[in-house]
């Protein structure tokens, strides 16, 4: 179990790694690397697009200790990806068990003007704000291709944010909303 959580978050910290910042590379830097430079491994790999869009919720972390920072730290959170570059989030002190189509309809009652947008070019996910002047998140993204006991079920989507320096400093694992 230990060796598999470490391989994924290896995995994704290549990932969320620029690559025009690349630090001196060690054997398990390099093992890394050559896993997510394919488009997928029998582990995983980045996502499509079309796997990347629709609702999702997020499941908590079996290691929270991953994390560096907590920036969301409400233990609930659902998201929706879009089609049209938007991204939506809702986060909570209490669980639900919502489906899509209720976050589909919740989300679209906010307005878009003042919602998020994403880019996505088959590895990482860059987000902005249009209401904070220059805000930037950029996540390094792997879907799982298979179930990890302990860990993930296969089409899981593990995100590692970046902090600006090529460094993955949160992790967050989510889970498809039907």
């Amino acid at each position: 179990m230990k060796r598999i959580l470490l391989l994924i978050l290896t995995i994704s910290f290549a990932t969320a790694c620029s690559t025009t910042q690349k630090a001196q590379q060690g054997p398990s830097t390099v093992a890394a690397e050559q896993n997510t430079n394919s488009s997928q491994s029998d582990a995983g790999g980045p996502p499509s697009r079309q796997q990347l869009v629709g609702f999702w919720k997020m499941v908590e972390l079996p290691k929270k200790e991953v994390n560096q920072v907590d920036p969301w730290p409400q233990p609930y959170q659902w998201f929706a990806f879009y089609e049209d570059g938007k991204v939506y989030s809702m986060m909570t002190s209490m669980d639900g068990s919502h489906t899509a189509k209720e976050l589909d309809e919740l989300f679209k009652t906010l307005p878009k003007s003042r919602t998020p947008n994403y880019t996505y070019d088959g590895q990482f996910i860059t987000i902005d704000n249009p209401d904070i002047k220059n805000y930037q998140e950029v996540w390094g993204v792997n879907l799982f291709a298979r179930d990890v006991e302990g860990l993930a079920k296969k089409g899981d989507i593990i995100m590692s944010l970046d902090d600006g320096k090529g460094n993955a400093i949160y992790y967050r694992l989510l889970r498809r909303v039907e």
